[in-house]
């Protein structure tokens, strides 16, 4: 059994969030098996109460968001990197384009200064903890921007073997393109070099869906990538779903890949039929205080005012947060397919987990979990264009208590699947070592 569990997630920065999420889920688990754990976190962290009693927790890490410079399909790189950031193997003409590309980033936030940070940051941590050969190092967040500051960092240390594991989230380059296919060719050779850096130390990858982990073999240095249950809290079941009016959940702070900007179409679609009043939807979203006039169409701002429409503009803490989803009685998924296709969403488990009915795109991860409840129809419905998604609701206040029985069925089995218990257990980080 390991002395404990280290875990480095600098995303980590406020009272909330999948991230914050992810780390008090796996350190209960390891606490359930008498395995104390290490938080090390972004340094504007203030750990609450119940984080605290999880781990003790370090607030170190200058950088946050290392993903921006990965090579994969939400990274600015285009080229390999070696430890120092610098951008290799392409023409010189490349490379100029690239740096001056950097060069208008903040000086903080230049590839080469990030991996410096980073390094400084885990060494710190290092001097703190007295890392031993008999702890785990777990990157809660990782990408193939984040391994070559570890491998940077480990290389300045002349330490005992260290096991480190990796949880990959976010999708590698599309395939399907040119430009794809050389992006991940470039990622290829990076990985290659990082591997090749971690000399004496193990290192285990896992990614949160099936999907995901074959993706990201394809850019491995040879198939070791493990497939993990992205963890989920025990959730009881939401009381929310069958109260007048059916709250229509789109929760999360919406992104660009969770579909920010059809907000606004998605909005006049329920408008035009007349799906918003006290007998019919509430829609329910959380929006930023300076911009929801904007993504609200002008005609409905009145309705925001009256309550007719859930905005939540306020910052919600992790249990403001939970009740608010218990409210759902059917969650909105108007996720762009491609960005999802192999990614795992962590709102649809909590729906799922909840037993709220849930209406998703084809053609990504969010509809094979439906697909496994017996598919459209079965614990909500599949589009392939946003556009039929009013229709759609239309056609669940006729089927309501059907679906949601059976929302409430599935709900136990996705609770079953997505505990941290089995996260941990699927990890193998808690295996007896072999002497």
């Amino acid at each position: 059994m390991p002395l404990r569990m280290v875990m480095i997630d600098d995303n980590i920065q406020g009272p909330s969030g999948h991230y914050l999420e992810l780390a008090q889920l796996l350190a209960r688990a390891a606490q359930n098996i008498g395995v104390p754990s290490v938080l090390a976190t972004h340094h504007s962290f203030q750990p609450d109460e119940t984080t605290r009693q999880l781990a003790e927790v370090y607030p170190l890490f200058k950088t946050n968001n290392m993903v921006r410079w990965s090579l994969g399909v939400i990274g600015s790189s285009f080229y390999p990197r070696d430890l120092k950031g610098k951008n290799q193997g392409t023409s010189s003409f490349n490379l100029l384009t690239q740096k001056i590309k950097e060069s208008f980033r903040h000086p903080s936030r230049r590839p080469s200064k990030m991996l410096a940070q980073w390094k400084e940051s885990f060494h710190r941590l290092l001097e703190i903890i007295k890392l031993s050969k008999d702890d785990i190092l777990l990157l809660n967040t990782a990408d193939d921007f984040t391994l070559l500051a570890l491998a940077g960092a480990l290389k300045d240390r002349d330490l005992q073997t260290i096991q480190c594991h990796a949880i990959f989230h976010f999708a590698t380059s599309d395939e399907s393109t040119i430009t794809g296919k050389t992006r991940n060719e470039h990622m290829r050779r990076q990985l290659s070099n990082i591997f090749n850096s971690f000399a004496k130390h193990q290192i285990s990858i896992h990614a949160t869906t099936e999907e995901l982990a074959r993706e990201i073999d394809l850019v491995m240095p040879h198939d070791q990538t493990n497939a993990i249950p992205y963890p989920t809290r025990y959730c009881q079941l939401a009381d929310g779903v069958m109260q007048n009016p059916c709250r229509a959940m789109l929760a999360g702070m919406p992104r660009e890949e969770k579909g920010k900007y059809f907000i606004h179409q998605f909005l006049q679609g329920l408008e035009r039929e007349q799906l918003i009043d006290s007998s019919k939807y509430q829609p329910s979203l959380q929006l930023h205080k300076k911009n929801w006039r904007s993504i609200v169409p002008t005609s409905l701002h009145s309705k925001c005012q009256a309550g007719t429409i859930n905005l939540v503009t306020d910052h919600l803490s992790m249990p403001e947060y939970q009740e608010w989803l218990n409210g759902s009685g059917i969650g909105i998924f108007l996720y762009d397919p491609i960005r999802y296709q192999v990614r795992c969403s962590g709102v649809l488990l909590e729906m799922l987990c909840r037993g709220v009915p849930v209406v998703v795109p084809d053609h990504s991860w969010l509809a094979q979990q439906v697909q496994k409840a017996g598919g459209h129809g079965s614990v909500g419905y599949i589009y392939q264009n946003g556009k039929e998604i009013p229709s759609l609701m239309k056609q669940f206040l006729n089927e309501r208590e059907a679906i949601t029985n059976r929302s409430r069925d599935f709900a136990k089995e996705m609770m079953a699947s997505h505990s941290p218990d089995r996260t941990l257990g699927q990890m193998g980080l808690f295996q007896k070592r072999q002497i």
